[in-house]
């Protein structure tokens, strides 16, 4: 009999044990999905359309692999909410961090926040800071507009130290970048950026032909293919739409823009947005051709964001990257 009740003893333990790790572990998905739910809101009122989380970082701005974990579930809730904005894949964020060396330390600065919303086409970043206090983790989030830096939503929550959590704290990423010892010779140029001339966003392809400077002047032929059925496709060329960006990080608005025998200008100030649209026939590459102007005669390689729109049982807008396209002179 004594056996028995000490067994059932045992088993009772270990049940709680079990459902308190349980409930702490729930505990943390629903703060998680609090914060995003009012993230989401101000994003929104924002008029915001497409974000990226970016790794969380302690106040020092290292990064641990629970920095990277709630970053990872703050993506995933936040494309969850299904409130009308797009959430960017985060490994194709942290390649563009690594490709264009990019807060290397962690720290989202001003000028990072803006260079990273043209080259990756994002209007805002999700930012998180971790501070350890006792038996919990003071966890704060932001999301930053990417032409501002400027602040415009934000939360803060704790989530309870458990073991699990805790040892994703205590594990840092190693640096991925170290200075090299001082040999006293003459340091190289840097390596020719690797270009992604061609690019696949829905059923359509773009491929860069050549973009072609003379003076301040910049001229952009891309052709363009429809890989499905024929649709009409209509590209967006003023209003701060289809921009071009230096390896320097200089932001350029078109200035005009032919497509399909089609053409157009306008002031790159202009606020007011407008398309060339035409029907795209499948598989024929048609050339989209764009015009940008007061480019500094430093640049030697471009990327172009081709903002564009299709017809296929209702509208749709989507944008396409093409990265490093070397200037011809």
């Amino acid at each position: 009999m004594r056996k028995n009740t000490k067994a059932l003893l045992v088993s009772v333990l270990s049940l709680a044990l079990f459902f308190s790790g349980f409930e702490l572990c729930l505990a943390y998905e629903k703060e998680i999905k609090v914060l995003s739910s009012t993230l989401a809101e101000s994003i929104v009122t924002s008029g915001k359309k497409s974000i990226a989380v970016v790794d969380f970082t302690d106040l020092q701005g290292n990064v641990t692999e629970l920095g990277r974990f709630l970053a990872e579930e703050f993506s995933a809730s936040l494309s969850e909410l299904g409130k009308g904005f797009e959430v960017v894949d985060r490994t194709h964020i942290k390649s563009l961090l690594k490709e264009h060396q990019l807060a290397q330390t962690g720290l989202i600065d001003p000028q990072t926040a803006r260079k990273l919303g043209e080259i990756a086409g994002v209007q805002a970043l999700v930012t998180g800071t971790l501070t350890p206090f006792g038996d919990s983790i003071r966890l704060s989030v932001k999301v930053l507009d990417t032409a501002t830096a400027k602040v415009i939503g934000a939360s803060r929550g704790d989530i309870a130290k458990t073991k699990g959590i805790d040892e994703l704290l205590s594990r840092g990423i190693p640096e991925t970048i170290t200075a090299a010892p001082s040999t006293g010779k003459t340091t190289p140029p840097p390596a020719k950026p690797k270009a992604v001339s061609k690019v696949e966003v829905g059923d359509f392809t773009f491929e860069a032909k050549q973009c072609v400077i003379s003076g301040q002047k910049v001229i952009c032929t891309i052709a363009v293919v429809n890989n499905a059925l024929n649709v009409r496709f209509g590209v967006y060329f003023t209003g701060g739409r289809s921009i071009l960006v230096d390896e320097l990080g200089n932001q350029y608005k078109s200035f005009a823009a032919w497509f399909g025998g089609m053409g157009g200008e306008g002031s790159p100030m202009s606020q007011y947005v407008a398309q060339l649209l035409q029907t795209v026939p499948t598989g024929l590459p048609m050339n989209l051709v764009l015009e940008y102007r007061d480019v500094v005669t430093t640049a030697r390689y471009v990327n172009v964001v081709v903002d564009f729109c299709y017809d296929r049982g209702g509208f749709k807008e989507e944008k396409a990257v093409i990265r490093n396209i070397p200037l011809v002179r």
